[in-house]
């Protein structure tokens, strides 16, 4: 689901060509246009329905033009719940989804501000979402100018959105949504245009962001807020539990697996196909015996706490003699969309590719792993002189030192290693980390004994017994394009 805001400064015929643009490029169910001194009875019906879009409001001003308009898809069902100079609050019905929307167009002076920001506050309940030109910025940062802006104006801004307990998506693409056009040193540029979501939107769409798309016939850039659910991974990939090694029946299901004969005579392979097996019943068993009593345990600790917690609210209520105080009004659901929304950096909204902002995941996976695969295949790589790269490099390791680096270790030195390995580090593709190799040392070390020695006699490593993980970091807060991302390989242990 697709939202767009803009502030047009005029609804003209170039403005009409880049806002169908837009439509077809990311087919938006709701439009707010802002500042469009244009009639609205006198505009024609046709060009909406031509971009598939429906009339749904106009604000009315007293002996002015309305300055903001709303057209919706016309698979919504939609109700305006409130309308003035400043603002129009519309609640929609898309598909399954309810939903409210503030079309914003805060006024130029802030005294005026100050009653759109008390009629926003009373209608922050379900999921909603502020999104427009709110004229105000948050302080310095938001800014370009020669002159700061007003603290105390800014603050009341920042005091408005705390009280709301809304969430602001980052804004990508354009820094500044706003631009005075005009020539230095008086040149200015804001961020006016913004939005911001209530928890419980963040819980009904989980990846949320907001693009400034570039401004070309108005001062102000057009505010796309994409709303998606997470893909689903393609993968699932396993990764071994900590909280596992504290179970009582632990080390006996993982001793009855490991135990259990395999025909396979490489001491490399036997390793790597009994951790493979071990994979599969850790997951079977984690899903029946071991998380299910985790749950009967919590269910029955819940219901001790949740009586205990009634008896405290009763008796707060009796002596504060209060009327707002509701049961269950701890704020759960408040911090659990705050989870879901720290989990949005781990997907990537969109991507630059070729000069064109694409937003299909599928298309934006399939160029990440063309540009790595490209970039470390040898065949970019330009012929080396295997002889005069020795010759430049010194030789710091004597035959003997190489002799004690090449002998087959003994069992205490491995086990040495094993331990003075970090047990948390980030696990490789086969999702065991060190903790698994320590608490489980007992049962699996004469076979991780054999494999190090094999690997030793036979200087030979199966394909997938060092297999790892390409992971990418990103190098700013919002990544536009694949050279935002620093990749880091996480190994097997």
């Amino acid at each position: 689901m697709n939202l767009l805001v803009w502030n047009v400064r005029g609804l003209t015929e170039e403005s009409k060509l880049i806002l169908k643009e837009h439509c077809a490029s990311f087919s938006p169910v709701i439009v707010g246009i802002l500042e469009p001194k244009s009639i609205f009875d006198d505009f024609p019906v046709s060009f909406w329905r031509s971009i598939n879009l429906v009339a749904c409001h106009q604000n009315a001003r007293d002996h002015m033009r309305s300055n903001i308009w709303v057209f919706t898809h016309p698979s919504i069902v939609s109700h305006v719940i409130l309308s003035f100079d400043q603002v129009i609050i519309v609640r929609c019905v898309w598909m399954h989804y309810c939903f409210k929307i503030a079309v914003i167009h805060g006024a130029n002076c802030h005294v005026a501000r100050r009653r759109l920001w008390l009629d926003l506050l009373n209608h922050i309940d379900g999921s909603t979402v502020f999104m427009g030109d709110f004229n105000a910025i948050k302080g310095a940062h938001e800014r370009i100018s020669n002159c700061l802006p007003n603290n105390t104006v800014c603050q009341e801004f920042r005091d408005f959105i705390t009280a709301t307990g809304f969430i602001e998506p980052p804004i990508t693409g354009l820094r500044f949504t706003w631009s005075g056009r005009r020539f230095m040193p008086s040149h200015v540029e804001s961020v006016l245009d913004r939005a911001i979501i209530s928890d419980s939107f963040v819980e009904l769409w989980h990846n949320v962001s907001s693009h400034a798309l570039p401004r070309i016939t108005s001062d102000h850039s057009p505010l796309l807020l994409m709303c998606r659910h997470p893909p689903q991974a393609r993968h699932n990939f396993f990764k071994f539990l900590h909280m596992w090694v504290e179970h009582p029946n632990f080390e006996k299901m993982v001793e009855n697996s490991w135990n259990s004969q395999i025909d396979v005579n490489c001491p490399i392979f036997k390793v790597m196909a009994k951790l493979k097996r071990l994979r599969k019943e850790l997951r079977l068993w984690n899903r029946t015996g071991y998380t299910d009593s985790l749950f009967n345990a919590e269910i029955l600790a819940q219901a001790k706490i949740n009586v205990a917690l009634s008896r405290k609210s009763s008796l707060l209520k009796q002596k504060s003699r209060v009327s707002w105080l509701t049961d269950g009004d701890r704020n759960t659901a408040f911090f659990h969309a705050m989870l879901k929304y720290k989990k949005r950096p781990h997907i990537i909204p969109h991507l630059d590719i070729q000069g064109s902002m694409v937003y299909d995941q599928d298309e934006i996976g399939n160029h990440i792993v063309d540009f790595f695969s490209n970039l470390f295949n040898e065949d970019n790589m330009e012929e080396i002189d295997v002889v005069a790269l020795e010759a430049t490099i010194d030789r710091v390791v004597s035959p003997s030192q190489n002799d004690m680096l090449t002998r087959i270790p003994e069992n205490d030195k491995i086990t040495a290693a094993v331990f003075d390995m970090d047990p948390n580090s980030a696990a490789g593709p086969d999702g065991f980390f060190g903790k698994f190799f320590q608490a489980c040392w007992q049962i699996i070390r004469s076979d991780v004994w054999n494999a190090v020695r094999a690997f030793f006699m036979r200087s030979y490593l199966p394909n997938g017994c060092n297999s790892n993980t390409l992971v990418l970091i990103p190098k700013k807060d919002v990544v536009n394009s694949v050279t935002d991302l620093r990749p880091i390989v996480l190994s097997n242990f």
